[in-house]
């Protein structure tokens, strides 16, 4: 199959980016992206994977090899058993993460990446690299991008 390009505009700007893709060539509307073309997006995909508080965490958990729940919870304060569950469960219906049940000694589970999350590695270097530069331009306060500064 021919590989054609997919044009995904940002919603909130006036940019937008080429991204090679084998089922044809979508561009979004000036009014932003409707369902089924963010649905299609490769970028809003990948992004719709790793969004999450907690994602990069376990990640970055995990790249270090498999845990089991409570060792990876205990790695993390803050995360609640239903949050951490949560988005174990969703990363292992992506793929990206394996759970395997332990009977011996005792009953458990033990998380790890699977190698298709592996691949999300360099995303998560290039994702840190970029946020070093931008936390070092003096980016805004968290409650200027949240508008909670309202005068």
């Amino acid at each position: 199959m021919a590989t054609t390009v997919y044009v995904c505009s940002n919603p909130f700007t006036s940019r937008h980016f080429e991204v090679p893709c084998s089922f044809g060539v979508l561009s979004m509307s000036k009014q932003g992206a409707s369902h089924f073309e963010r649905e299609q997006c490769p970028v809003y995909a990948a992004i719709q994977v790793i969004e999450g508080r907690w994602k990069p965490m376990i990640f970055r958990r995990l790249g270090d090899g498999a845990l089991g729940f409570g060792e990876l919870r205990r790695t993390m304060p803050g995360v609640t058993i239903k949050v951490l569950r949560q988005h174990l469960r969703q990363l292992e219906a992506d793929g990206v993460v394996a759970r395997s049940v332990l009977y011996k000694p005792a009953l458990g589970v033990r998380y790890r990446l699977t190698q298709h999350g592996q691949t999300l590695g360099p995303v998560f270097e290039t994702l840190w690299a970029w946020g070093r530069l931008h936390l070092g331009r003096g980016a805004p306060a968290q409650s200027v991008r949240n508008g909670s500064d309202k005068v």
